[in-house]
């Protein structure tokens, strides 16, 4: 059965660009809901130090907790880790999971919050090829996916596939 992303009759949904930027880690917190109010000192803390975090995404379990996600440079992995386990009581407010090897790919409208199915779409092609995702998020002009680095080439050849992407 084909899904809606090879349908022949479904006209490819035009984009301004498509970014992928490799070398990214996964930092996911999920924290007791009303033990959040540290958060704060860690965004400042990684201001600070200069270590620019490439997406955050908030989200909630079934139970209120909070699961946070934060997407940052490899590079900067040992230092965030480190921090994050020294100024976290961890045992008693949640877990820390990370993954080393991400991609974050950024795709930019224009107006995809006015064409129906654009997320359906998208996940029904990198599932067909798949691709595990990580993180995503959307916005009227933009989406957001965090895939395992190794599959970022199958992942852009699915979006390809969904998406008009201009040369450039």
């Amino acid at each position: 059965m084909n899904s809606p992303a090879d349908s022949p009759s479904m006209a490819k949904i035009q984009l301004h660009n498509i970014l992928c930027a490799g070398e990214q880690a996964l930092i996911t917190l999920r924290l007791d809901g009303h033990r959040a109010g540290f958060l704060p000192s860690i965004f400042y803390a990684f201001r600070e130090e200069g270590i620019p975090l490439s997406f955050i995404l908030l989200s909630l379990d079934q139970k209120g907790g909070l699961i946070l996600n934060l997407i940052l440079r490899s590079e900067d992995l040992g230092w965030a880790r480190a921090a994050l386990r020294e100024g976290l009581d961890l045992s008693s407010i949640g877990m820390m999971e990370i993954r080393e090897q991400a991609a974050l790919i950024t795709l930019y409208g224009p107006h995809l919050g006015e064409k129906p199915g654009v997320a359906a779409r998208m996940t029904s092609s990198l599932a067909k090829d798949e691709v595990e995702v990580l993180a995503l998020s959307a916005s009227i002009n933009s989406c957001l996916i965090l895939v395992p680095g190794e599959s970022s080439s199958r992942a852009l050849q699915s979006l390809r596939r969904v998406f008009e992407i201009p040369p450039g």
